[in-house]
């Protein structure tokens, strides 16, 4: 094995970081929700860096840097990168993406949808996170709950924690009418 080899391998494999890092927080607090991500989803968040690893690799074996068997080897763990089963662990205190650390709500200050996902933005020095979309019909659905959690974090809410709570204030401060808007109560 020479250099190029071991590098293009080291760099695959960095790619599994994405979807595994042996060390972190486990989840806390309630269970939300699962949303498993689909293959469209997964060639959403992989894709690009695939595909690059691929071209560079081809170049490599058609220069003759790197042997055939080599080049076999890297689509083997590219194929495997992208047919890893993804999830996104959702909880009232905060998101976990595949077996990667857990990420509080007060890490993020806000949810902007992006091209193939979200972005968690981070605030106070903390690393956005992407949280990739499968394309499905859930996925408004799941961006808006995502933006009531991290909006949530910040009221003293936290999730479904709180839910309950929250939907007897409203009820209460609504007033006599039916309707829950200011001075038109009974």
């Amino acid at each position: 094995m020479n250099t190029i080899t071991i590098l293009l391998f080291i760099i695959t494999l960095a790619l599994y970081t994405r979807v595994w890092v042996p060390w972190g927080e486990r989840p806390s607090g309630n269970l939300v929700r699962r949303e498993q991500l689909s293959l469209f989803g997964r060639l959403r968040m992989h894709g690009p860096a695939v595909a690059a690893l691929f071209v560079v690799s081809l170049v490599a074996l058609v220069v003759g840097w790197i042997g055939p068997l080599a080049m076999l080897v890297e689509i083997g763990l590219l194929v495997l990168l992208v047919a890893l089963p993804m999830r996104y662990t959702v909880t009232s205190r905060g998101i976990r993406a595949g077996w990667t650390p857990f990420r509080r709500w007060t890490e993020f200050g806000g949810v902007a949808r992006r091209p193939g996902g979200v972005r968690l933005q981070g605030v106070a020095g903390a690393r956005p996170q992407m949280v990739w979309l499968s394309g499905g019909r859930d996925d408004d659905e799941f961006v808006l709950l995502l933006r009531q959690l991290v909006r949530g974090s910040y009221q003293g809410r936290l999730g479904p924690d709180a839910e309950e709570s929250r939907l007897e204030t409203r009820h209460a401060a609504s007033g006599a009418g039916p309707i829950g808007i200011a001075g038109a109560g009974g």
